[in-house]
């Protein structure tokens, strides 16, 4: 007999990415839920994303949704009209349920889009998770920075429904005892304008030592140009890759280069420190809150500064990794999903 709660889990963002940071905490956060409990279902539709298929979940657990178009899907409440006791809901993405019986859960990653875009993109997300933000019963939020830009935003909202719960790091990723070092710095992720790629290319190019290892979407045809110009033969792009060559890609490499200026938490970190592969990463956003003392942070993106972070590196690289081994042990998925549940569970009680 599995604990007793009624929890309903929208999966909405498998559907608006094929992989990325939110995915990996949505998959790690229900593949526990259905560990430890029996009615736990969900909303949910055809998708390819990458991470969702770890795991396979029985027709009979999935709730089907009344609108079919992704477009229109994503920003209307989903009515579940058919549940008549009290349950909790809790979306991957910005969604709230219309049923009245329903305790609402929001997980807030970030601000990127209230700090970094504008037009349409931006009302139109800032609308949706703002609805939200205002229904939400408890509110989740994965820094204290990010939880920051919440109440700067939000002004109103009552700091006694925010839980700051840390992201964890994939058991996926681990020191590989064969895998030989080599000069390469690996890039990860978006490539959206704070993200800094330029930074990082630029920094690779103004030396002959190192090569770029780059794991994200396809390349756009000016990021292809930019990069057979400045750093010819010297990168390399992975696309679609499984956890298994990310490791193997982390162990190889000479130290993660992460240049961005706003990051909700930065996963990559923690799956750098749990490899033993040093990181070179901006000073800003939630990066020391996930850093500690490991690695080494940045307070500029110079390539004075960039360089003198990688002679850090050849002097104190063992010391470095250590203090990452350590660190690490700070965040985990469990945890993660632990206190994610205590707060279903205070929040049901209530």
């Amino acid at each position: 007999m599995k604990n007793n709660l009624k929890i309903i889990l929208d999966n909405i963002v498998f559907s608006l990415q094929k992989a990325g940071g939110i995915s990996t905490y949505w998959f790690e956060l229900y593949s526990r839920v259905i560990r430890d409990y029996d009615e736990v279902y969900f909303v949910e539709r055809e998708n390819d994303n990458i991470v969702a298929k770890q795991h396979v979940i029985g027709k009979e657990k999935i709730l089907s949704t009344e609108v079919s178009n992704l477009l229109v899907d994503r920003f209307v409440n989903v009515s579940l009209r058919k549940v008549n006791e009290k349950f909790i809901f809790h979306s991957s993405y910005n969604r709230i349920t219309s049923n009245k019986k329903a305790k609402q859960v929001l997980t807030v990653h970030d601000f990127v889009h209230e700090k970094y875009y504008s037009g349409v993109r931006r009302f139109l997300h800032s609308y949706q998770k703002g609805k939200a933000i205002n229904k939400a019963d408890a509110i989740i939020t994965i820094s204290e920075n990010t939880k920051k830009d919440l109440l700067t935003f939000f002004p109103n909202i009552n700091s006694n429904k925010i839980y700051v719960i840390y992201n964890g790091v994939s058991k996926d990723f681990y020191p590989l005892k064969k895998e030989a070092l080599k000069n390469d710095f690996l890039f990860i992720g978006s490539r959206e304008k704070y993200k800094n790629f330029d930074f990082a290319v630029k920094a690779i190019a103004q030396t002959d030592r190192f090569k770029l290892n780059i794991v994200g979407c396809v390349l756009r045809k000016e990021e292809v140009e930019i990069l057979n110009r400045l750093i010819p033969g010297r990168w390399e792009l992975f696309n679609n890759i499984e956890n298994a060559k990310l490791n193997e890609l982390y162990n190889q490499a000479y130290a993660l280069i992460y240049p961005s200026s706003y990051e909700g938490f930065g996963i990559p970190l923690l799956e750098a420190m749990k490899t033993g592969c040093p990181f070179i990463a901006l000073n800003s956003s939630s990066i020391p809150e996930v850093a500690g003392k490991a690695g080494v942070l940045i307070d500029k993106l110079e390539i004075a500064v960039f360089n003198e972070a990688v002679l850090n590196i050849d002097k104190k690289r063992e010391e470095i990794i250590k203090m990452g081994f350590e660190q690490v042990k700070n965040f985990s998925w469990e945890k993660c999903y632990q206190e994610t549940i205590q707060v279903y569970k205070d929040l049901y009680r209530s």
